[in-house]
């Protein structure tokens, strides 16, 4: 009964594009793997880290969420940003094909101090977002 249960939210996760494990699916031949973690800190928990490569959305991460899909090999932007503030941080590389680029989405204290320095106005002077995006091996 535990069992059929729990392959049944595995499912309804799947079906609604959330990531259920943490291993980056291998990439079809010619292209990379990005690999995304969102760290699990509490500054900024309730907003989503909306995610975009290349300038298109590919996910919304909650604290502790993943994300893994292949890109195109050539120039790569990542961005992440969120409603809640004004602003992004970005990533930029050149993928290299069968490469797997592994990244971590956390808070900016930069743009906390400047929120509470200048409330909105602050944040958006500030620029870089509620979250910033680092490789990590």
């Amino acid at each position: 009964m535990m069992r059929s249960k729990l392959a049944a939210l595995v499912a309804l996760a799947g079906a609604f594009g959330v990531e259920t494990g943490t291993a980056a699916h291998a990439a079809p031949k010619g292209r990379a793997t990005v690999a995304i973690t969102r760290t699990t800190d509490f500054l900024y928990l309730a907003a989503p880290a909306a995610i975009e490569i290349n300038g298109a959305k590919v996910a919304s991460l909650g604290r502790g969420e993943s994300y893994s899909g292949p890109i195109a090999p050539g120039a790569t932007t990542i961005t992440v940003s969120t409603w809640s503030s004004p602003g992004s941080s970005n990533i930029r590389f050149t993928a290299v094909p069968g490469k797997t680029y592994r990244m971590v989405v956390g808070p900016r204290g930069q743009n906390f101090a400047a929120s509470m320095m200048g409330g909105l106005i602050g944040a958006a002077i500030e620029g870089g977002g509620a979250f910033e995006i680092v490789p990590t091996k």
